[in-house]
């Protein structure tokens, strides 16, 4: 009797162990972090989706390396699907893809580069970029606007047109036409295609508004630089890929310029597997 009480209490004392190794194992079965991971950055930001950023970084043709690693900082906060936002502070960064000083038979020089990853949150989202605008850090400078009182901002022309904005969540125009508003984080409005601008507007599939920060919504193209030209926005073949030239002088953007970059339709994996083929081959 003595001897199955003993076992009977040996038996009660091993069950909450086996209980728990058995629900330990049917949480690990369950979470798949990898799988969750994988599925949401295709989706969490969209195609065509304008994003402001400000180089934390120096981009110069005649001293950046192939593979050097390139940080930017988002500067407004970027609406998503679904009432996602991409937040301003959010980091982005990429890498050089090769940089050619002007010599013999050529007078221009020219860096190329890519941005592919975005932290948003606590994931590190694989993107694919292509270049709307850039700007020198003296044009940067002259569109921020100067606080007039502790409310109001005054009226400034932003980078690239004639686009003026009237203080927090006054009007911004396009002419005598509103196309959005200014916000204290920059201007928030609508880009389309029926605007005097060769760039690409929003994706055809999201309504919307675009985080412009001190851009114009008619901006496309170099501000600030002399001769500095965007040679390959990255839209076409090799999707991603950015070059900027200059004729007779280094090309150079510095820390504290802006950038208007557009996201790409790449999977997640695609991104991942151009920026390793870029890396490898130092093209």
């Amino acid at each position: 009797m003595k001897n199955n009480l003993r076992i009977l209490r040996l038996a009660l004392c091993l069950l909450p162990m086996y209980l728990h190794a058995g629900t330990g194992q049917d949480v690990k079965q369950a979470y798949q972090p990898g799988k969750v991971q994988s599925a949401r950055p295709a989706e969490l930001i969209p195609a065509g989706t304008i994003v402001p950023v400000r180089l934390n970084s120096t981009l110069r043709s005649d001293k950046s390396r192939s593979g050097a690693t390139i940080l930017g900082t988002v500067m407004q906060d970027v609406p998503l699907d679904r009432g996602e936002t991409l937040r301003k502070g959010s980091k982005v960064s990429g890498h050089v893809v090769a940089a050619i000083t002007p010599g013999k038979g050529s007078d221009e020089s020219r860096i190329s580069f890519e941005f592919d990853q975005v932290q948003l949150g606590n994931l590190t989202i694989p993107i694919t970029t292509n270049l709307r605008a850039v700007a020198s850090r003296i044009a940067v400078r002259a569109a921020t606007p100067e606080l007039t009182s502790s409310e109001n901002a005054d009226n400034q022309v932003q980078i690239g047109g004639d686009q003026i904005s009237y203080g927090t969540d006054g009007p911004v125009m396009v002419g005598s036409r509103v196309v959005g508003k200014y916000t204290s984080q920059g201007v928030l409005a609508h880009a389309s295609n029926d605007l005097s601008t060769s760039c690409r507007g929003a994706s055809q599939n999201t309504g919307l508004p675009q985080a412009f920060w001190l851009f114009s919504v008619n901006a496309c193209g170099a501000y600030g630089f002399g001769d500095l030209t965007i040679f390959h926005s990255g839209s076409t073949a090799p999707i991603g890929e950015i070059t900027l030239t200059s004729n007779g002088k280094a090309v150079k953007v510095g820390r504290g310029g802006g950038m208007l970059l557009r996201v790409e339709g790449s999977r997640p994996g695609e991104a991942q597997a151009r920026t390793i083929s870029s890396q490898e081959t130092g093209q």
